[in-house]
């Protein structure tokens, strides 16, 4: 591109005589230059270079115009009066000069569409964010909001009835597995939008939009109610189970380890006497932090926990992996894997479909069933107290007169020993 500083050309006067050529940038503070036949100005802001065009064409009147207006805006920039935003008001660098003015921006709410402001929220916002939350952010955006709302104006979008029709077609949504989104689900994609609404709304200074979500009335979250195997369904299972991951299920429903915590057990956790829980895995990713502070626990070994080891030890040690659980190719196993696994297997048998995670509920049913104390089982599941314990299991509570986990083994080893009925 070709720039020209400007010099004024003087037309002739009343004698015919040429006037003397004078130039429009001499002895003055910034430029006035040409640039594609249009007009520009270049001069210096906070300690910042700026260029930015006029919108004029190149013509002597106009130069006459922009050089008059430079001026001006010089002596405001000595006088500190100068507002950049007012002077280029189309300018790509508006927000920029305006936040080092210390100015927030007034924009329309109606020339502000929420995937607009989204996608420059979570750029600046993600990588302050926990892995999970950054993760389970990103997803909403890119399934449910940005494809929703995303060219919806925040003028439109902030109305309780625009929310409540929002909430309409998120209950009409279907699953991978064709079923509908559940209450849970429906909140959790709330989140982020009021999170960002709220935002866009102080930052912007709409005092003309109300935050209409505190009116809102989600979906409840229905709780799941708990599917236990008897040991008679659990043998079945096991029986179509592939042999490389019966050792992990076996394992699963004797210590009632969380599928994440599981997953992400290693050998180096396991000694002689206890297996210690330590870590979770979740979408591939380690995590120290685990679901409560108890959940950081030791697990004794009993004579059916150390038969399953031995098998899972016996199938893997070739592929010398940290891990204990891995896949057929020698790499840790995710459980995305092992609910396909799991849920081939239970159709196969013929059985009720399960969530992956009754593994867990199963080992509770069946110890408190058997007659171990709420304690010892609240501890081996890393419970912080009995209390969810009693709600979620008081069917299965019987009198307690043992606290060391011997009669759930005594069952357990007990019911896998009995022959199959013919």
């Amino acid at each position: 591109m070709r720039s020209n500083v400007i010099e004024i050309n003087w037309n002739r006067n009343e004698e015919g005589k040429h006037r003397k050529r004078n130039p429009i940038n001499l002895r003055k503070k910034g430029t006035v230059f040409t640039r594609n036949g249009k007009l520009w100005v270049d001069f210096y802001y906070l300690k910042k270079r700026v260029r930015e065009r006029t919108g004029l064409t190149d013509s002597v009147s106009n130069r006459v115009v922009i050089r008059k207006k430079l001026d001006l805006i010089e002596a405001e920039v000595e006088n500190g009066v100068f507002e950049f935003a007012e002077a280029f008001p189309y300018s790509s660098r508006k927000e920029y000069f305006s936040a080092l003015e210390g100015r927030v921006i007034k924009k329309d709410p109606k020339n502000i569409t929420f995937g607009e402001y989204a996608k420059k929220w979570f750029e600046i916002n993600g990588p302050r964010m926990s892995f999970s939350k950054r993760r389970d952010y990103r997803i909403i955006l890119k399934t449910h909001l940005l494809p929703d709302l995303g060219e919806m104006p925040f003028s439109d979008l902030c109305t309780k009835y625009q929310l409540e029709e929002y909430i309409s077609v998120l209950q009409e949504k279907k699953t991978r597995l064709d079923q509908p989104l559940s209450g849970k689900r429906i909140q959790n994609v709330m989140i982020p939008l009021r999170v960002i609404t709220s935002k866009a709304i102080d930052q912007y200074g709409w005092p003309e939009l109300k935050k209409p979500f505190s009116e809102l009335k989600l979906p409840e979250i229905t709780e799941f109610r708990i599917q236990p195997f008897n040991l008679q369904d659990w043998k079945r299972l096991m029986q179509f189970m592939l042999p490389w991951y019966v050792p992990y299920f076996e394992i699963a429903v004797q210590t009632g380890l969380r599928p994440s915590e599981q997953v992400a057990l290693k050998w180096q956790a396991i000694d002689d006497e206890y297996i210690h829980v330590e870590l979770s895995r979740v979408y591939n990713r380690e995590k120290t932090q685990l679901k409560t502070r108890k959940s950081k626990r030791s697990i004794k070994i009993s004579e059916g926990i150390r038969n399953s080891l031995e098998k899972q030890k016996k199938m893997t040690e070739h592929l010398n992996s940290p891990y204990v659980f891995l896949n057929t190719q020698g790499r840790p196993i995710l459980q995305d894997k092992l609910r396909e696994v799991w849920a081939r297997v239970i159709k196969k048998a013929g059985i009720s479909h399960r969530r992956l995670y009754e593994t867990r509920h199963t080992f509770a049913s069946w110890a408190l069933q058997a007659g171990e104390s709420p304690e010892w089982v609240a501890k081996t599941l890393g419970h912080t107290n009995v209390a969810m314990l009693f709600e979620v299991y008081s069917r299965y509570i019987p009198n307690l007169t043992r606290r060391d986990g011997s009669a759930f083994e005594r069952q357990y080893k007990e019911g896998l020993d009995e022959k199959q009925p013919k």
